[in-house]
């Protein structure tokens, strides 16, 4: 609103002023300007006082939107505007759905030509209606290095924690080691031309901000804490030792550091029998796989054993006790190898052992899995990434290249949509696994053609893959899923197909998820405050096993239309020695809409944890969507999802808006036929074909049951009788179907339990279920419903019309057909 005043008069009387404030119409966005150009309010404000003005809008499709509104003082030239663009996203929750294959034309192939198609196989009652989908396919050569770059250097990928260094001594360990892995790796590998020679500088920078950063938490005796003022840690001193090795070729090092810390291991941490032992703690559980895990005495020691070999070069002319500290350890593995059952240790352990020239094949795969490509770990699949990347090495180590050539490609398709492999462990450990491979390894013979054959397209897209390019990515898209691509390979080599669906999926809260949480979300409201709402929301979750915590957790807090966090609140709940969370962030890469992500250092398995902070309605919605809390350990990524809103009693909607959005928002509704209907009308509508539609389905339904779908209205309709069949779900008659319909429709719709309608739709809003053989139909604005009187009605005036032309055009279907 502009500051406003009149000419000559002093500041203090308490003069005010008559404002207009217009909002102007916008396509795509229904509000009171529709139709209208533009929409008027005229508000008194005073004197050196502001005042806020409401307008109701409702987006009617995703995309981008300006909304201006703009102001002017009643006889006057003073005004004001201003103009910004409103992103809308489509309901539901946004799927990245990926399907990786090999292509290996010289093995898999029939004469030397190996042809493949693949598809989504996407359920499409698993799609939110009418909301956009699209699938990239993406062929590579030997593997795709660039999104772990992108991740390393541009600090996108909240997935793997990866950005600047920063935050305390693990945390800044934790952002170190992504940029630090992907140059190691390009280096080895001369990869740097696929990603850009310009982003190594700025990877250096960060793996040099990382190492100042972790000198603060160097103690005098050469150890690293979490903080200054803890005991240090083993498993951190030696992580520090392995990435500091590591970083010492590519930026400056003090070798002293590496070396004091060694000492530190040798000195404190080491028993006479040669096991390690953490003598302080490690506050991020999920920085150190499973050493804690089952034979966690052999994995300790291995990973301490590891770091110190991977930094004798630097500290064994200088650290005395350094070659007897390495062959007491060594000893204590050999002796501990044969009783291992953990096969996270056994990798770990046989890693270190061929390190010294003394590994034990035959028990390494005997936790191998049948075809030898990985080694599966009970606890969770990311676990299983570093057993199989420890086992690599090993194998690389003694160069069993033949042997380690199926672990490779098995890595091939696990990497995530992003590049990394979901934890900080895993991804460097992998990708130094790689990296020795394709340094040592001699590959055989390549050159490789794919053709990728899309729908629609005439000609295939033609890929040529050699040993200059073998690291190229080639990436097609379309605009749609469930759609069959061709993919042929001839020639000699590999590559892998990677097919990503993108689609949004409807909102589901099921108790099946929830196998290894039990959570609860309450939203309650607290004060109204005259421009803002204000709620609490109170988490409660607890870890289901019987005798551990959760090691550490993440909650994905998705946050309401229009709402905001409280940050006051959250930062009294990360700091201090109370404190119940470990440290929380905003985040808008793994959810479009942003979502608060906090972490917790744990959760117990035998009180719940609660966590409750305050949320700020600083915008009104009129019909709002609800949002998902989600729960899951880091290590086991298996989510326990639940949903909240404000106002989700029982078939009620929050409606704000009056008269003009709500005709203009339900104009994309399916509307229920009332008043006088001309019977003609309704049997031309029955055969009514156009350029953009046709009729294709005619039913005389019966309303069994209405659920209210968190964001989607669903109808379970008993065909009592087809009047015409249509192309698909043949013979329904007697048979339940579902009905889909938006919440902000339900009012025009209007449909009551157990009454009786007329429906007529088109084929392009029957949606199959392929699961379960079944179709969805949608109640869209091509829609015809009307209510069907009872035979009792019928014998009534007021509904004879209505009755009489409803028997007549089932008899004229009947006896012609539809004449076209």
């Amino acid at each position: 609103v502009p500051y406003c005043f009149k000419h000559f008069a002093q500041t203090e009387p308490s003069d005010s002023c008559e404002v207009r404030v217009d909002l102007l119409e916008e396509e795509h966005v229904c509000s009171a300007a529709s139709k209208h150009a533009r929409y008027r309010q005229e508000v008194r404000v005073g004197q050196q006082t502001t005042r806020s003005v409401l307008f109701v809008i409702i987006p009617m499709k995703e995309g981008q939107f300006s909304i201006e509104v703009k102001a002017a003082v009643k006889d006057s030239s003073l005004n004001d505007g201003v103009k910004k663009m409103l992103r809308v996203v489509p309901e539901g929750v946004l799927v990245k759905q990926p399907k990786i294959i090999t292509l290996d034309p010289s093995k898999n192939g029939v004469d030397g030509k190996e042809e493949v198609i693949i598809n989504s196989g996407i359920p499409r009652k698993a799609l939110v209606p009418n909301t956009p989908t699209s699938t990239q396919i993406s062929v590579t050569g030997t593997e795709n290095i660039a999104p772990l770059v992108e991740n390393a250097i541009s600090g996108q990928s909240m997935g793997s924690l990866i950005y600047q260094p920063s935050g305390c001594g693990e945390q800044n360990m934790i952002h170190m080691t992504l940029p630090l892995i992907a140059t190691t790796y390009l280096d080895k590998t001369n990869q740097w031309e696929a990603v850009g020679f310009q982003k190594r500088n700025a990877s250096l920078q960060h793996i040099k901000t990382g190492y100042n950063n972790e000198l603060v938490f160097r103690k005098p005796d050469g150890s690293f804490a979490t903080f200054l003022h803890v005991k240090s840690s083993t498993w951190l001193t030696a992580y520090v030792t392995k990435v500091f090795a590591m970083a010492s070729s590519l930026v400056a090092v003090e070798s002293y550091v590496i070396c004091d810390a060694v000492k530190f291991l040798i000195l404190n941490a080491q028993q006479p029998d040669g096991v390690f032992r953490e003598v302080g703690r490690v506050y991020s559980g999920e920085m150190i796989g499973d050493v804690r895990g089952s034979d966690s005495d052999a994995s300790m020691t291995a990973f301490i054993l590891i770091s110190m070999q991977e930094s004798r070069t630097i500290c064994a002319a200088t650290v005395s006790s350094f070659p007897g500290s390495v062959d007491k350890a060594v000893q204590f593995l050999e002796r501990r190898l044969a009783s291992l059952t953990n096969p996270y240790a056994v990798a770990m352990t046989s890693y270190a052992l061929a390190n010294e020239e003394k590994l034990n094949r035959e028990v390494l795969f005997k936790f191998a899995s049948p075809d030898r490509s990985h080694w599966p770990v009970v606890k969770g699949h990311i676990y299983t990434l570093e057993a199989t990347a420890y086992a690599l090495l090993a194998l690389v180590k003694v160069g069993a290249f033949e042997e380690a050539r199926p672990i490779v490609r098995w890595f091939n398709q696990q990497q995530k949509v992003g590049g990394g492999f979901g934890s900080t462990q895993a991804t460097i450990i992998v990708y130094q696994a790689v990296a020795e491979y394709w340094v040592s390894a001699k590959e055989p013979k390549y050159n490789l053609n794919v053709d990728v054959s899309l729908p629609g397209r005439a000609k295939p897209e033609k890929f040529n893959f050699n040993w200059e390019n073998r690291y190229t990515t080639r990436t097609s898209k379309i605009n749609d899923i469930n759609q069959d691509v061709k993919v042929t390979a001839t020639g000699s080599g590999e590559a892998t197909v990677t097919m990503v669906s993108l689609y949004y999926a409807l909102p589901k809260e099921k108790e099946s998820d929830c196998q290894k949480f039990n959570m609860s979300v309450q939203l309650i409201p607290d004060k109204k405050d005259a421009d803002e709402m204000i709620y609490n929301l109170k988490i409660e979750v607890l870890y289901k096993d019987k005798e551990r915590d959760a090691s550490m957790s993440i909650l994905d807090i998705g946050l309401l239309t229009g709402f905001t966090v409280n940050t006051n609140d959250l930062d009294l709940l990360s700091k201090g020695r109370a404190r119940t969370i470990s440290k929380y962030e905003m985040n808008t890469v793994l959810s479009e809409r942003g979502s608060l992500i906090i972490y917790l250092d744990k959760v117990s398995h035998t009180r719940p944890e609660e966590i409750t902070f305050r949320v700020h309605q600083t915008m009104k919605v009129g019909v709002l969507q609800p949002a998902t809390v989600s729960v899951y350990e880091y290590y086991d990524q298996r989510h326990c999802v639940k949903f909240y809103h404000p106002e989700r009693k029982a078939g009620q909607l929050l409606r704000l808006c009056r008269n003009d959005e709500c005709t203009c928002a339900e104009e994309n509704c399916s509307m229920q036929k009332k008043g006088k209907i001309s019977n003609d009308l309704r049997t031309e509508k029955s055969c009514e074909t156009t350029p953009t539609s046709k009729i294709d389905f005619v039913y005389k339904v019966r309303l069994v049951k209405f659920t209210d779908g968190l964001s989607t209205d669903i109808y379970t309709m008993r065909v009592l009788e087809v009047i015409k069949e249509g192309s698909f779900g043949v013979g329904p008659t007697g048979e339940k179907r579902t009905f889909l319909s938006y919440p902000h429709c339900r009012q025009s719709l209007n449909l009551g339990e157990d009454k009786m309608y007329l429906i007529m739709g088109t084929s392009q809003d029957i949606h199959r279920d392929e699961q379960h053989q079944l179709y969805q139909y949608v109640l869209g604005e091509r829609t015809w419903i009307e209510y069907w009187p009872t035979d009792a009605e019928c014998q009534v005036e007021e509904h004879r019309p209505t009755c009489l032309g409803l028997e007549d055009m089932v008899q004229q279907y009947e006896l012609f057909g539809c004449q076209q």
